[in-house]
Formats: structure tokens, C-alpha cells, sequence
């Protein structure tokens, strides 16, 4: 094993090594691979509303009429949140759901549908991958674990899945799931993880011999509400305290974390969560705030 540096030493590489413009990690650029079932169902539900709007205008028995609607709420289903009913759904303040479950609700939209949208059959496939890329950062929740689980494994650190194999396997990381919940975590660990919320897990626990990193990974491009809670998370995470073996890794990448650590931003909000960050540094010389330059080094330090 290499000397392991401060924490500061680590800090200190993650200022000088901003993070990348594009992290193929947070890229999603391949076409979606169920976007025919997408289109297909697209086709499906602007048919029937074609349908029941002839129907409408040809003042067909209401008897009728319902079978169709039956008919589109069937249809509306896992591939449908792509088509221009669904999008519209959403801007009449409801999920398509809810329409989906509650025909009163269905007939409604759909007539406001009719009398404020134009109705076609065209369904391009470039604007339902356009819907489906601007829905894609839904799928970034996982990907800040699994791409720090790409750096440990190149590192030699296995993934394990089950407790005997965390506590035989000198160099190893696991994700928090079930069986490393943090009941078990804090029993067979000895620790107490006192975050504000009780039943805050974490993404990763990480083992190096005998020391023992908890690891808690972000990916934030902007700020705001939602964005400033999570940092507030982090730092929250940087100050916890533990036995002199464990240790606490707060990890953030993305154009956030590069104004943090360049000091690029002068505004209150970021000026105050740099002076959070340094006093719980120095505070909790165990604790670590990097990203992916100060991770890799710090886990290479680590061997």
C-alpha cells in the first residue's frame, strides 16, 4: 500500500483536475433501442382519437363513442408517454395514469386535445427520440456508482455481493442494497452513520485491509433548489464522524462540481458551500470531498 495523503492532498488534485465537458458515463447518445414499440404506440393512440373524433362530428350515439375511449385506455400503456396525447396529458396537470385509470378524466383531456391541438397520423421517429433524450437523465441515477465501480475494478478492487466475501477480500466494494442495508452495515461494521435523516443510505462502501470507506456519489451540472440539496447532502455526509478506520468519501462531478472547486462562481449560495466543504475537511481529517481525478488517485493510493 501506498502513503495515503490528507485529505486536503486530494482536494487539492480534484481543483486541478476539472472534470471533462462530456462524461461518456452521463452520455445516453444511441438511438433508443424500443423506440419502434414508442412510435408504434404513438400511431395507435392518435388513430383512435382520429377515430373518435370523426365519430364526434358525425354526432355518433355516445354508446359508441365509449367503446373507443375504453379502447385508448388500453392502449396508453409503458410506450406511451412518448406521444403527443401524453405530452399534452402533462400539460393539463395530470399523468397519463391517471387518464389511463379514470375515463371521466380521459374524455376531458381528450377534448381539450381536440379543440387546442392539431391531430394528424404523422408520427416522426426524430421527435420521439427527441422526447426520449430529454427525458434521458432519468436514467443518470445509477451512473455515478457504477462509473466509480469502473475506476475501483481497474484498480484491482473486486465487486462483491455478499457479506463473506466483504469481510475475506482484502480490496473490494459493494453497493448498498438489501443485504448491505444500513441495519446490517452498522452492526457488522461498528458504525452509526448519523446523518440528519435516519434511514439515508449511501452508494458504495468501499474496503482497503483494514480501512473502510462509505462512499455517497453526485452528478450535478447546474444549481437550484434540488441541486443545492443534494451539496447540502454532501457536505452533511463530509462532516460525520466515525472510528479512525472508517472513513467518509464525498464524491461530485458534472459542471457543478467543476465551479465549486475552480472558484469560478462569486455568488453567497457557493461561497458559503466552499467554506462548508473546507471547514469540514479540516475538521474530519478522515473524510474525503473528490472527484473523479482526486477518487482514482486517492483509491491508487489506497493499493
Amino acid at each position: 500500500m501506498k502513503m495515503i495523503q490528507n485529505n486536503l492532498h486530494y482536494f487539492k488534485i480534484s481543483q486541478k483536475n476539472l472534470e471533462k465537458p462530456l462524461d461518456d458515463f452521463y452520455v445516453f447518445e444511441e438511438k433508443h433501442p424500443e423506440i419502434k414499440k414508442y412510435i408504434n404506440n404513438a400511431k395507435e393512440i392518435k388513430n383512435i382519437l382520429i377515430t373518435i373524433k370523426t365519430l364526434q362530428n358525425k354526432k355518433e350515439k355516445s354508446s359508441v363513442i365509449d367503446k373507443y375511449f375504453l379502447e385508448l385506455s388500453k392502449i396508453i400503456g409503458k410506450f406511451s408517454n412518448c406521444s403527443e396525447f401524453a405530452c399534452f396529458v402533462n400539460a393539463c396537470d395530470s399523468i397519463i395514469k391517471e387518464a389511463k385509470n379514470d375515463i371521466g378524466l380521459l374524455k376531458k383531456i381528450t377534448q381539450k386535445y381536440f379543440s387546442k391541438r392539431m391531430l394528424n397520423e404523422i408520427v416522426p421517429e426524430e421527435w420521439v427520440q427527441a422526447i426520449l433524450d430529454t427525458n434521458s437523465s432519468r436514467k443518470k441515477g445509477k451512473c455515478g456508482e457504477n462509473k466509480l465501480l469502473y475506476f475501483l475494478k481497474k484498480k484491482e478492487y473486486a465487486e462483491v455481493f455478499n457479506w463473506e466475501d466483504f469481510l475475506k477480500t482484502d480490496f473490494c466494494a459493494v453497493k448498498f442494497s438489501k443485504k448491505f442495508n444500513l441495519k446490517n452495515v452498522r452492526k457488522n461494521l461498528d458504525i452509526k452513520i448519523k446523518a440528519k435523516k435516519q434511514n439515508k443510505t449511501l452508494d458504495l462502501i468501499i474496503k482497503a485491509k483494514d480501512k473502510i470507506f462509505l462512499c455517497e456519489a453526485k452528478h450535478l451540472n447546474t444549481s437550484g433548489g434540488g441541486q443545492d440539496k443534494q451539496i447540502s447532502e454532501l457536505i452533511e455526509i463530509l462532516g460525520l464522524r466515525e472510528k479512525n478506520n472508517i472513513s467518509y468519501i464525498s464524491f461530485l462531478d458534472g459542471k457543478y462540481s467543476n465551479i465549486l472547486l475552480s472558484q469560478a462562481g462569486n455568488g453567497d449560495k457557493i461561497t458559503t458551500q466552499r467554506k462548508e466543504i473546507d471547514k469540514c475537511l479540516k475538521n474530519n481529517p478522515n473524510n474525503y470531498w473528490v472527484n473523479t481525478a482526486g477518487f482514482m488517485r486517492l483509491i491508487s493510493d489506497l493499493r
